[in-house]
């Protein structure tokens, strides 16, 4: 009787993957606007589910499925969000020199590599400008800025590395933290 009973668990599981499979892949890839991001979050959402069984009190795994991967979003974005609030460095806190102290030429320098950097940050798209200007400048959270920019954590990371990239090519010296 336990064999028929593990067995038919299993069935029903496997009947879950195979109805939830793609909707929350789509769903995920929606959520994260990353294909590899919605693979890992299915795959977890899964392993969950099979860890649990097929508990009789779930009346619908697909309501169930959907909502763990609405927490499992969350709190990627939390995690993502406390990890750069601690690599971030607000405007007031950088340390410019004074440009009416010095020689001349390191004015020239200054200015100079101040015109490479609006040039450089120009040429970005304005969403991967934007998303790097308030993460650099105005101290905002990866989290923050894609709710600003209505884009997900992960692409509000990957704007941010274009740009930085970009300004290292120009031969602008760039620092993370």
């Amino acid at each position: 009787m336990a064999v028929a009973a593990e067995r038919m668990a299993s069935e029903r599981m496997t009947d879950v993957f195979r109805g939830l499979d793609a909707p929350l892949r789509a769903f995920l890839a929606q959520q994260t606007r990353s294909l590899d991001d919605a693979e890992d979050l299915v795959q977890e959402i899964f392993l969950r589910l099979w860890r649990m069984g097929a508990p009789s009190e779930i009346r619908s795994f697909k309501a169930f499925a959907f909502k763990m991967a609405c927490n499992l979003v969350k709190d990627r974005s939390r995690r993502t969000y406390t990890r750069m609030m601690r690599q971030a460095v607000p405007a007031g806190d950088v340390q410019l020199s004074d440009m009416g102290e010095g020689e001349p030429s390191s004015v020239v320098q200054s200015m100079q590599m101040i015109g490479i950097v609006a040039q450089t940050l120009a040429k970005l798209r304005p969403s991967t400008r934007e998303a790097f200007l308030l993460y650099r400048l105005e101290a905002w959270s990866h989290a923050r800025i894609a709710a600003q920019m209505g884009i997900s954590v992960s692409m509000v990371e990957k704007h941010v590395s274009q740009a930085t990239a970009a300004l290292r090519n120009a031969g602008v010296e760039y620092s993370e933290g």
